[in-house]
């Protein structure tokens, strides 16, 4: 995965309400972000593959910055 995905992906978590990152079930809020990024940039089979597992990866991450928010 390339850093210009990495920080798109970082870049939709921060702007995102906190609300709907903690209220999304673990499913929904994968496919959002991936969506979101999606929206910004051209991703391949393989990159939206790897996206998959860096956010799975994430979530606990991504659930407490949008708690501490």
């Amino acid at each position: 995965m390339t850093p210009a995905i990495i920080r798109l992906f970082w870049d939709s978590v921060s702007k995102a309400h906190p609300n709907l990152l903690l209220n999304l079930d673990d499913d929904g809020l994968m496919s959002l972000l991936v969506d979101q990024v999606k929206e910004r940039s051209n991703l391949d089979s393989h990159q939206q593959h790897d996206l998959n597992d860096y956010i799975s990866d994430r979530l606990p991450l991504i659930r407490e910055m949008a708690y501490d928010n």
